[in-house]
């Protein structure tokens, strides 16, 4: 799965806040009720990792708001990562061939989360931090998702899916530098960091791999 953290002033801050591809996962179980041979609703729920990665070169020294300070051409590594349970709910429209296409909304629960960072100059080389209380406890996003359920034999299938998911919520969070972008420091002041707070939404997509039973009347 491939996830990304959205904000406006981490994706105008240049050099110093690159966004980085990173790869997500989540796993879990699911359950579907087909009323007939087109048209069914799911469940899931699922467990995984949210992950977003970032490079990042200061082009001069200074001392950031929350974080301490930077220094002239310090380059870094950062990971901010969520644990997560979600559980979304589709409408299915299956093609009767195995195909199917379905949208839904999906309750995320973020349980934990934590940012590093590793850098190639300064004070220390590398930091870590709790920072689960910069993040709301919950937040809801739309899903779309495309999939075929392949005979493996008799009742049993090979499911392939294709899922993409945006937030609708704003997480809050931290930008690159492990900053609480929920801080008023960030925005105030005679020469603030950030002009002003901007949310931050989660976009993913990812590719799952599943085996189902299917139980009753075959369509």
């Amino acid at each position: 799965m491939s996830n990304w953290f959205f904000n406006n002033n981490v994706s105008n801050a240049g050099v110093s806040q690159d966004y980085a591809a990173t790869y997500s996962y989540c796993y879990g179980v699911n359950i579907a009720y087909n009323f007939n041979e087109h048209i069914s609703i799911e469940t899931n729920f699922l467990m995984g990792v949210l992950s977003q990665a970032y490079n990042g070169q200061f082009t001069s020294s200074g001392i950031l708001p929350e974080a301490g300070p930077y220094y002239d051409n310090e380059a870094y590594h950062a990971t901010t990562s969520l644990n997560v349970i979600q559980i979304p709910v589709f409408f299915r429209f299956l093609s009767g061939n195995g195909a199917y296409a379905e949208i839904g909304p999906e309750i995320g629960i973020i349980t934990a989360a934590n940012y590093s960072a590793t850098y190639s100059a300064g004070p220390i080389d590398s930091y870590s931090a709790d920072v689960s209380s910069y993040f709301p406890s919950s937040y809801i996003a739309g899903v779309l998702a495309f999939g075929n359920n392949i005979r493996l034999h008799n009742a049993l299938f090979l499911n392939i899916n294709l899922r993409f998911a945006y937030d609708f919520t704003d997480i809050k969070g931290v930008d690159a530098l492990g900053q609480n972008l929920n801080n008023d420091a960030l925005y105030t002041g005679t020469n603030p960091y950030y002009s002003s707070y901007k949310p931050t939404h989660a976009v993913s997509a990812g590719f799952s791999v599943g085996i189902m039973y299917r139980f009753g009347h075959d369509f």
